[in-house]
């Protein structure tokens, strides 16, 4: 098992686009990834300019597997001009 946390860092003003896409996001991976145990995202109580998303997968293979899907790559390009660069990803070993 792996999981993962992914920070995004908005832009002024782009708080809602990504919320928005963030929540189709995880509605997409909730209904299309089997693999996929936690897909959650949350925005920072203390700095609403962050978007945290908490996953968790049966293996690196189905984490992979997730980077290419098709809704994978919409939410990507749908957010791509709100945030101020790339995902700050954490990945994590699960300890039971």
């Amino acid at each position: 098992m792996i999981g993962l946390v992914a920070v995004l860092r908005i832009k002024p003003g782009m708080e809602e686009k990504v919320k928005e896409a963030a929540v189709k996001m995880a509605e997409n991976v909730r209904k299309k990834e089997k693999e996929c145990l936690l897909y959650d995202p949350f925005i920072a109580q203390d700095k609403p300019s962050e978007l945290y998303i908490l996953e968790k997968y049966t293996s690196a293979e189905a984490l992979d597997e997730h980077r290419k899907l098709p809704h994978y790559l919409e939410f990507r390009e749908a957010i791509q001009d709100a945030v101020t660069g790339p995902p700050e990803v954490t990945l994590l070993d699960f300890l039971g």
